[in-house]
């Protein structure tokens, strides 16, 4: 639990520097995924704790967290690129839903 929060609070520093210390237009490209990536990790450990809080296994959380931390970071990805639709919100939950139900029958015949 330790590690995590370490973990959560390393991933707000870095995004905090990362927003207040560069400017997009003068930074390489492939600086300009550091934020996302650092989110999906912020949000991958805290759901992945809370999960854990409420009983459920390391693993099993770790794979609904991911599952939870992708969506969010996949629609931010979209806005921030300006093509963000409402048909691509109904496809993101459809595709969480039918992975949410895959990802449950895995884990409750294994």
């Amino acid at each position: 639990m330790k590690k995590t929060l370490v973990l959560c609070g390393f991933c707000l520093l870095a995004i905090a520097v990362l927003f207040t210390a560069t400017d997009p237009k003068a930074v390489p490209s492939f600086m300009l995924v550091f934020p996302f990536l650092l989110f999906f990790v912020l949000l991958l450990s805290l759901i992945a704790l809370l999960l854990q809080k409420r009983g459920w296994s390391i693993g099993r959380s770790l794979r609904i967290g991911m599952l939870c931390a992708g969506i969010p970071l996949i629609m931010l990805i979209l806005q921030s690129i300006g093509q963000l639709t409402l048909k691509d919100v109904l496809t993101i939950a459809a595709l969480f839903a039918v992975s949410y139900f895959y990802m449950s029958r895995a884990s409750v015949s294994s």
